[in-house]
């Protein structure tokens, strides 16, 4: 075992969270999860809830007294509460404080430069200087995006419905994880806690396109494709576009998602340098994708 054992976890009754609270606890951790107005919904049963009020420093400082590290799950939406979450864990003395990353490599130059990233570029701005002021380390975990769900809601491809959008011609190759395998990079992190100290963290299992996620599926389930194509660059001018109009719908902005994920070595895409071995990742081939493929 690390010398971190009582681990916080934010946002934990999301996907993310769930999946985390459940490989935290299988690699021997004390797993408290923080939730919002007490919910427990599909916490498993021993894991200990701390309600807390996440626009309340006082809250969280009460909460997060005697842990070792906090993970922070949390929403896009929840982004905005993770500075006082960050005020509180380095106040009480947490050792280590991960972020809600888990996408973009938001360290690469270009990625950062996205508006719609602010909220995770002043996290990690803060994270350094309470590492100054504190000693509360953080570690920066990138996984690209989610397969598994990325195939179930459309994201990267809608395999059940056969229905999606092809960016820049399918032909990017794009870094991907499981829900699954975000966790383990999370607990992966708090295990070897030196060597993922104050750095990018980077794992996936696989780097594929959308041009062979489409031929993958049509080895499971043969069939026609309701298929249309975007540029990236043209969704970029136009969440740009919005951006300077201060367009208050934070859709308006999802070009630039798209833009930071199938735009290539630019954005860094696919990842180059991999900690799967440190996080004990073995990625997957294409058989065990297809298996993804066939479960949704």
């Amino acid at each position: 075992m690390s010398q971190i054992k009582n681990v916080a976890v934010a946002g934990a009754t999301g996907n993310i969270g769930l999946a985390t609270i459940n490989a935290l606890h299988a690699a021997g951790f004390t797993v408290t999860a923080l939730s919002r107005g007490g919910s427990t919904a599909g916490i498993p049963a021993g894991i200990r809830v701390a309600t807390v009020d996440y626009t309340s420093v006082e809250s969280l400082t009460e909460a997060l007294k005697g842990q070792d590290a906090v993970v922070s799950c949390v929403g896009a939406f929840g982004l905005a509460a993770q500075p006082n979450i960050v005020e509180a864990a380095s106040a009480v003395g947490v050792k280590r404080f991960i972020p809600a990353e888990f996408g973009a490599d938001t360290l690469n130059p270009q990625t950062r430069a996205f508006p719609i990233l602010k909220d995770k570029i002043q996290i990690q701005e803060m994270l350094a200087e309470k590492y100054e002021q504190s000693g509360m380390t953080y570690s920066l975990l990138f996984t690209g995006l989610f397969l598994d769900w990325g195939l179930e809601n459309g994201m990267i491809l809608g395999v059940e419905s056969r229905k999606g959008t092809l960016y820049d011609g399918g032909k990017t190759v794009i870094s991907t994880s499981t829900i699954a395998t975000v966790a383990k990079g999370i607990t992966g992190c708090l295990l070897h806690p030196e060597e993922t100290k104050n750095r990018g963290v980077y794992i996936q299992d696989t780097a594929i396109s959308q041009n062979r996620l489409v031929e993958l599926t049509n080895k499971v389930n043969p069939g026609d494709w309701d298929l249309k194509e975007a540029s990236t660059v043209d969704l970029e001018k136009q969440a740009s576009a919005a951006h300077e109009r201060n367009d208050p719908n934070p859709m308006t902005m999802v070009g630039s998602v798209f833009r930071m994920y199938f735009g290539g070595e630019a954005y860094g895409q696919p990842f180059k340098k991999l900690d799967n071995e440190l996080c004990g990742i073995k990625g997957l081939s294409d058989e065990e994708v297809e298996t993804i493929i066939r479960s949704i």
